[in-house]
């Protein structure tokens, strides 16, 4: 049976890796998204606390989610109502450690069809971590791409045929950092909202 968590721990598999190989198109020279940029890339150990909801053509599930970055190591936490369907993933880039309940399973994604050759889905790689923080993918080409600009912010942005939407920001400590994001891909459709962002641990 499936849990509550099921689709959403097959999207995140396929969303923590950064694999995608190809040219990234001319980004904004703007001196506000270049300082901007540059600010938020060079926060690499971070918190964040929110809801996502994925939406499929045959499944419709959310959760809330703890995500924990420290440079390449990522530890994310989902739960459902009332705690079912915990799931916790781990990834150092090279491996991805899944558990939930009394499973736990260990996929190699140290190579770029890793991910295929182990779960068979045909699906592009991403780079949720960069994403999450309002910024491109930087091993992805960039489809399209458009910064506020008055806000300097990045708005849109698609990579590997993933549109994604950046509907609003807040500010976090010294970081201006994404609230409410929307990512579609033919019929999958993904909501993220941060309720608060940690900058470290704590």
């Amino acid at each position: 049976m499936r849990t509550v968590t099921g689709t959403l721990t097959s999207w995140l598999l396929l969303a923590l890796v950064a694999g995608c190989t190809g040219l990234a198109e001319r980004e904004p020279t703007s001196p506000g998204w270049q300082v901007h940029r540059a600010q938020v890339a060079a926060l690499q150990t971070w918190t964040a606390n929110g809801k996502l909801a994925v939406r499929t053509a045959d499944a419709s599930e959310s959760a809330s989610v703890v995500w924990q970055q420290d440079k390449q190591l990522t530890h994310l936490q989902l739960s459902g109502p009332l705690g079912m369907g915990a799931t916790t993933i781990d990834s150092d880039g090279q491996r991805l450690d899944i558990r939930r309940g009394d499973d736990h399973t260990t996929l190699d994604i140290s190579t770029p069809d890793a991910i295929l050759l182990n779960t068979g889905w045909d699906l592009p790689l991403t780079a949720l971590s960069h994403w999450i923080k309002g910024l491109p993918a930087p091993d992805a080409k960039i489809q399209q791409i458009e910064v506020n600009a008055d806000t300097a912010l990045l708005q849109s942005l698609q990579q590997d045929d993933w549109e994604v939407s950046f509907d609003a920001y807040g500010q976090f400590q010294d970081y201006i950092l994404p609230t409410r994001l929307q990512i579609n891909r033919g019929t999958t459709r993904v909501k993220l909202v941060i309720s608060r962002w940690q900058t470290g641990f704590h």
